[in-house]
């Protein structure tokens, strides 16, 4: 004869341990890099990869290709004309 409970001998199941919660993940190096950039176009700021460019008589503008999230200036006369 089979004992009560269900087969199981009489005794109670044992509870799953609950899972623990994930950590939450850390900012990655590119959000930093995104973050920094949109506060330094905010307050009009060099961001952390910055290039100074001079206007010569063969070179009057700044470059559109670059690093990702960079800034640029031209100075023209020892003063700043654009600030890309």
């Amino acid at each position: 004869m089979a004992p009560k409970g269900g087969g199981l001998g009489g005794r109670a199941p044992i509870p799953k341990p609950k899972p623990k919660p994930k950590p939450k993940p850390k900012p990655k190096k590119e959000h930093q890099v995104v973050s920094s950039y949109n506060n330094a176009l905010k307050k009009v700021q060099k961001t952390n990869s910055h290039k100074v460019t001079y206007a010569t008589k063969f070179k009057n503008n700044i470059s559109t290709s670059g690093k990702s999230y960079s800034s640029a200036d031209l100075y023209r006369n020892n003063k700043l004309e654009i600030r890309r």
